[in-house]
């Protein structure tokens, strides 16, 4: 999957139940995503998850030195 034209490199991403958007690459993003009281969700969902998330949604990896998508602009999403 990509996401405005980047590789997501991952299969799962954390979530904050309305706009914050974090793609999963290692166990240690998995353990801290987790221990910040994230839910993680398989990559097939991150599409839904997006388009129905508030207005001030964005997409990084949990790093947060990848941004795919940034607030306030839109997502293309491809295979």
């Amino acid at each position: 999957m990509k996401v405005n034209g980047i590789e997501i490199v991952g299969n799962k991403f954390a979530y904050d139940g309305c706009h914050k958007i974090y793609i999963i690459e290692d166990k240690e993003d998995e353990r801290k995503a987790l221990s910040c009281g994230y839910t993680l969700l398989p990559i097939e969902k991150l599409e839904m998850t997006y388009q129905s998330s508030c207005p001030l949604k964005f997409i990084h990896n949990w790093k947060i030195n990848k941004e795919y998508a940034p607030q306030f602009e839109d997502a293309f999403f491809t295979e």
